[in-house]
C-alpha cells in the first residue's frame, strides 16, 4: 500500500498566518492605508457594509483612505486560523475596533468580527484575498 501514500501528511501550521495577521494589523497601525493595500494580492477584494464588493488594489485604495485620517484608529486581533491541507490557502477570524474621535473630543466607536482568506504566493509569503467585516453593535460614543 505504499504505492497509495498522499505524501506528507502533517497538516499545515497555521500560526504562521496567526503572525501574519498580526504583522499586517501592526503595519497598519504604523503607517496606515499604503500599509493595509500591501498586504492584499494584486487580485484581492473587500466586502463591506452598506457598501459591497471591492477589488484590487486602487478601489482599495480609495475605500480606506480613512486609515490616513490621525482621527481614526483601526485595530484587531485573529482568534482562530486554518490553512487548507493543499497549503495554499487560509483564513483568519477575530475582532475588530475603529475609533474616530469628532471635532468635538466625542470618540465614536464600532467593532465587530471579520474573516480573512489568505493565499500563499510563490515566495512563501501570504497575502490578502478577500477580507470581510461585520459589525456587532452600531457606532456608539465611547463613554
Amino acid at each position: 500500500m505504499a504505492g497509495c501514500s498522499g505524501g506528507d501528511s502533517t497538516p499545515p501550521d497555521s500560526s504562521v498566518l496567526m503572525e501574519a495577521d498580526r504583522a499586517f494589523a501592526a503595519d497598519v497601525a504604523e503607517s496606515g492605508r499604503e500599509a493595509w493595500v500591501s498586504w492584499f494580492a494584486a487580485d484581492g477584494s473587500q466586502i463591506l457594509p452598506d457598501v459591497g464588493e471591492i477589488r484590487g488594489w486602487d478601489a482599495i485604495r480609495e475605500i480606506m483612505a480613512g486609515l490616513d485620517d490621525p482621527t481614526v484608529s483601526l485595530t484587531w486581533e485573529p482568534l482562530r486560523a486554518d490553512i487548507a491541507a493543499s497549503g495554499d490557502l487560509g483564513w483568519t477570524t477575530g475582532a475588530y475596533r475603529s475609533e474616530r474621535v469628532g471635532a468635538d473630543g466625542e470618540v465614536t466607536v464600532a467593532q465587530g468580527r471579520y474573516v480573512t482568506i489568505w493565499r500563499r504566493q510563490p515566495d512563501g509569503s501570504w497575502k490578502v484575498v478577500m477580507d470581510l467585516g461585520n459589525p456587532t453593535a452600531e457606532q456608539t460614543p465611547r463613554d
